[in-house]
């Protein structure tokens, strides 16, 4: 069973790896694009899997998944090799100088693989003390991939079952994962959710460390994991086996693409349409993947009608949403054809919405809990026998602001429009949670209680990537081999702009 289980994680790797080799060609930093590969790989090979195995679902074709699957990785290897044929990889990515390993990045690997180790060991601790994970895990993720592993050709029945309170409106990207797996192992493991949680865990930490190692430096991308791995409520939520660490990976991924294409040759349009597919996948993933797909869209479209015009915007948002839209056609189906009514929007009525948008003891009330959960959230669940109260603990945010003081802030020129544009994401979905929780018709202090820090979790990985894209690096010239670890800052040629570069420092 553990080998077909392997077998299922190594298709989905190919997959995704093979998209990264056909979008990303120009790709080329040796060990780290090649781990990069893996770790972006990786996770959008196990959604669009997932994507696969639901329209094997559809067709009823699921005991064909195996060589359904083999055959993806045939056709995307062999379009993989003629692209390769055609010289699409003469000019690489503009990327960082990994250089030569100084004292202080041996120092900064020892400690890094030290609290990885750490770290993992707290996940097995966590497992086998709730090796089922917590609530939502098994009273909805892993619930749900059983009913549809279990009720083989009746599966469209459990979506109509009166079991609302599981709701089976959530998206089905982990529960299919799941049983995608089941379904190659020909039987259940309580094993494979815990492991899809790890692995979406090491993942996250992997395509930070390689993305920022690429991007800015290779110091970054040690200090930023860590800073993650410091953070007591990610390795908890990654073993809870629910979905939000998932989201997190696919929210990050989105926008680690969006800044590999400003670094691409000739704005190469590869890197948005995988951008493109890993925020579909977010859709794919939770509800809040509705919200996170327009506003990356809007906020792309924005930023490139403002460097380049409004065709130059329409080109880009159109590669972009063409990699998102086969994702969200599936979405599609499944709100529209199986999915039971939402809970948050089942019963609304213009006046109960008027009333509680007019109503400022709601507006405070979220505000507080925002502003509590902003400090505490990297802490852990909040107990609701105790309610919502100040508990800094390890206090993450406040390093990186004493971090900041001490390197100060660095930002190359061509990343500019996409630090931008990834702060006005985070923002603006933080903006959205804010409003669905005004608008929410359920009890608000529970709500906020028992879901405003895992909202914020989803986001912080991809704060914590914005924060180390601009912050300056923590070691001299002197440390690097010579010169600082800094990408060319020659940009790239757009509609309407010069030829007129900006000289490499040295």
């Amino acid at each position: 069973m553990t080998f077909s289980f392997s077998s299922s994680l190594l298709t989905s790797l190919i997959i995704g790896c093979l998209l990264s080799f056909i979008f990303i060609p120009h790709l080329k930093n040796g060990a780290a694009g090649l781990a990069f590969r893996l770790f972006a790989g990786a996770g959008l090979g196990i959604g669009v899997t997932s994507c696969v195995y639901f329209i094997c679902l559809l067709a009823g074709l699921t005991r064909y998944v195996p060589a359904i699957d083999l055959v993806i990785c045939l056709v995307l290897g062999l379009l993989c090799f003629v692209l390769s044929r055609r010289g699409l990889r003469k000019e690489p990515l503009q990327l960082s100088e990994i250089g030569t390993f100084s004292g202080f990045r041996v120092l900064l690997t020892v400690i890094f693989s030290i609290e990885l180790i750490a770290s993992l060991l707290s996940f097995a601790v966590a497992f086998l003390k709730e090796p089922h994970g917590k609530w939502d895990a098994w009273l909805i993720w892993n619930m749900h991939a059983r009913f549809l592993f279990r009720s083989g050709e009746e599966w469209r029945s459990v979506f109509t079952g009166g079991l609302d309170w599981s709701h089976w409106d959530y998206p089905l990207l982990l529960p299919l994962s799941i049983v995608r797996s089941w379904n190659y192992m020909g039987g259940e493991s309580r094993n494979v959710p815990a492991l899809m949680g790890l692995l979406f865990t090491c993942l996250i930490l992997g395509l930070l460390l390689c993305s920022l190692s690429l991007l800015r430096s290779r110091a970054h991308g040690y200090l930023a994991p860590m800073i993650l791995m410091g953070t007591p409520f990610f390795i908890a939520l990654g073993a809870s086996q629910f979905a939000d660490i998932p989201f997190a990976f696919f929210i990050l991924a989105t926008l680690v693409m969006l800044f590999f294409q400003r670094r691409s040759p000739g704005n190469h349009a590869g890197p948005l349409i995988l951008a493109g597919i890993a925020a579909g996948l977010c859709a794919w993933t939770k509800n809040e993947g509705l919200l996170f797909v327009p506003i990356v869209t809007v906020s792309l479209a924005g930023t490139a009608a403002y460097t380049g015009g409004w065709r130059y915007s329409f080109k880009r948002t159109g590669w972009f949403l063409a990699g998102a839209l086969p994702v969200l056609l599936i979405v599609l189906y499944f709100k529209t054809r199986l999915s039971p009514a939402n809970d948050l929007v089942a019963g609304f009525s213009l006046a109960a919405a008027s009333a509680k948008l007019l109503d400022p003891g709601r507006y405070a009330e979220i505000a507080r809990a925002f502003f509590i959960t902003g400090i505490s959230f990297t802490q852990g669940l909040i107990d609701v026998r105790m309610g919502m109260h100040l508990n800094p603990g390890a206090v993450n945010i406040l390093l990186l602001v004493v971090y900041l003081l001490l390197t100060g802030i660095r930002i190359d020129e061509k990343d500019r429009v996409c630090l931008f544009q990834t702060a006005a994401v985070l923002l603006l979905m933080l903006a959205g949670y804010f409003f669905v929780y005004v608008m929410t018709p359920l009890d608000l202090n529970y709500h906020l209680m028992t879901s405003l820090n895992r909202l914020f979790l989803q986001l912080w990985p991809s704060a914590v990537f914005l924060f180390f894209m601009a912050a300056g690096l923590p070691e001299p010239a002197s440390l690097a081999g010579g010169r600082p670890e800094t990408a060319s800052l020659q940009p790239q040629k757009g509609p309407g702009k010069g030829k007129n570069t900006v000289k490499q420092r040295r």
